[in-house]
């Protein structure tokens, strides 16, 4: 499987929802791992820190959401995101459905 991270767009969040060292696990067990260029940043982790573990570096989201077969985030996907999720694609991410049911209508129906 393709595993993304985006960078995450909310206000304020510094947090990754993959780091290099979770990446090299995720390798180990047969993953192609993917990050959006200057996702961890926030967080203290380079691109060439991704790129040592053997991660992709993606050049923006759109790049990623495509690649990806499976898309990983901390904060609930905003609404530009979930136009980019497509049929057959997994996200995984705090949701909090019941504050967010009309996003996870859209999600669902991706």
């Amino acid at each position: 499987m393709r595993i993304g991270a985006p960078r995450e767009v909310a206000a304020g969040e510094a947090r990754v929802s993959m780091t290099p060292a979770s990446a090299r696990d995720l390798a180990k067990l047969g993953h192609a791992c993917l990050i959006e260029a200057g996702a961890g940043v926030a967080a203290g982790f380079t691109d060439a820190a991704y790129e040592d573990a053997g991660v992709t570096v993606v050049p923006d989201a759109a790049t990623l959401w495509r690649e990806a077969e499976i898309v990983t985030k901390v904060r609930p996907p905003m609404d530009a995101e979930l136009g980019l999720l497509r049929e057959g694609q997994t996200l995984i991410s705090f949701f909090y459905p019941g504050q967010n049911a009309e996003a996870l209508g859209r999600a669902k129906d991706a």
